[in-house]
């Protein structure tokens, strides 16, 4: 029978080799470690532990089912990213009809799920969820993609090509420069044209490589193609929240130069272009024509934000923008002006911005001899108090003339539609 301190030892060291054991468990999991100087590259630690004695045979095989799992866990994460982007707002004002309303709502829910599974390709997929008319939220998709990465080709640098529903070449480009999407939606969007994404394939890419990293760190990361970048894509046509309606498909480009880099970075000049027809069952007729072409003007810095564009349309997405009676597209014409300022104070996180649009969706006055357009116009601060948190206090009004048919919509003669206002108060949270 063994003495008190023969009692004492065994449990000691029954409890070293516990210890040892977890130790040596926590290792594997964490930092599968290869062998060091005088051992095989090509095995592990645990490997050469068990070829000294000192993991058994049985603990060997235990372990190394434990390794392989933690390995296949290991490989599962690597080049995962699960974020998210949503929109909470609380707004009260009156609408165009002379209803006023008081609400808080959520206006965006996403759930992004990326994977790089190699170095040129990877994977998106985005749900979003969104409150239908009946005020319950469904759960819709937003973007789902595979994304390709080819080489370089001469002057074509740092290319993606997305397949699947994918980002259409105008709005996400627009977004990174004016970063208030919380707040509403962009000019041409807010126009009723056509909205972000869709379903087809795309490719887009940088002009001779990318700025210096000091102006992707305090001015902007995205699109720094160092003489500009460039976007391409055949899309569906409807937007990704539409039923295709007829065989028509979509081309749609982007062009962005940066003329002088090494003097003024922040200046580019851009043009966008898509050409087809609207989103309309043309079994009895042909679909309505469906074009756009926009240029715009943008600077950028370290304090202020410059952006002003011009549109010229035919029609929209959904092939809905037509004269009375007809499948004839009416002609559009608008241009928005928007400006953002980091003010001294606040690390600079806090920013000062305003916006001004006006369109007018019957440029020739087929429907109505003119008075029939609309203009929209806010300003409000975003306090940027986290990374990609943001708080925004807006004010935002939209006055439409008399015969006006509201934004989107074909103008009516006499409508009178009354101004809408609204004070906002938005919070963007994104990881």
């Amino acid at each position: 029978m063994p003495t008190n301190g023969g009692v004492a030892f065994t449990t000691i060291g029954r409890f070293a080799k516990g210890v040892s054991c977890l130790f040596l468990v926590l290792t594997l999991f964490w930092t599968p470690v290869h062998a060091a100087s005088g051992y095989d590259s090509d095995e592990t630690l645990l490997d050469n532990l068990h070829k000294k004695g000192i993991v058994s045979d049985d603990e060997y095989k235990q372990l190394k089912k434990k390794d392989k799992a933690t390995d296949k866990v290991v490989k599962f994460l690597g080049g995962l990213k699960i974020g998210t982007l949503s929109y909470f707002d609380y707004s009260g004002g009156r609408e165009k009809d002379g209803t006023p309303f008081n609400h808080f709502r959520v206006t965006r829910g996403y759930i992004n799920i990326k994977k790089q599974l190699t170095p040129w390709l990877g994977f998106r997929i985005t749900p979003d969820a969104r409150q239908d008319d009946t005020g319950d939220f469904k759960l819709r998709l937003k973007y789902l993609y595979a994304e390709l990465r080819p080489p370089d080709i001469g002057f074509l640098t740092q290319m993606k090509s997305e397949i699947g529903i994918g980002h259409m070449p105008w709005l996400d480009f627009e977004q990174k420069i004016n970063p208030y999407r919380c707040q509403g939606t962009m000019f041409i969007e807010r126009a009723k044209t056509f909205n972000s994404a869709d379903v087809g394939v795309s490719l887009r890419g940088n002009l001779f490589g990318q700025l210096d990293e000091e102006y992707r760190t305090n001015v902007n990361k995205y699109y720094a193609g160092r003489y500009g970048s460039w976007h391409f894509g055949v899309y569906n046509g409807g937007g990704y929240n539409a039923e295709e309606k007829n065989e028509n498909k979509i081309p749609e480009w982007r062009l962005t130069l940066r003329p002088l880099p090494d003097i003024i970075p922040g200046l580019q000049v851009h043009y966008f272009g898509l050409y087809g027809r609207g989103n309309t069952d043309d079994s009895e007729m042909s679909s309505p024509d469906y074009r756009v072409h926009l240029g715009m003007l943008s600077y950028q810095c370290e304090w202020i934000t410059f952006t002003g564009q011009y549109a010229r349309t035919w029609g929209n997405n959904k092939g809905s923008l037509v004269i009375p009676g007809t499948n004839e597209a009416l002609r559009g014409e608008g241009y928005s002006l928007f400006i953002n300022s980091k003010l001294p104070v606040l690390d600079r996180k806090l920013n000062l911005f305003a916006r001004f649009d006006h369109f007018d969706h019957d440029r020739k006055d087929v429907v109505t001899s003119g008075n029939d357009c609309h203009d929209l116009v806010n300003g409000g601060l975003a306090w940027e108090f986290y990374h990609h948190f943001l708080w925004l206090l807006v004010y935002e009004r939209v006055m439409y003339e008399n015969n006006s048919g509201g934004m989107g919509k074909a103008p009516s003669a006499g409508k009178n539609l009354e101004d809408d206002w609204r004070v906002q108060t938005v919070l963007q949270m994104k990881f």
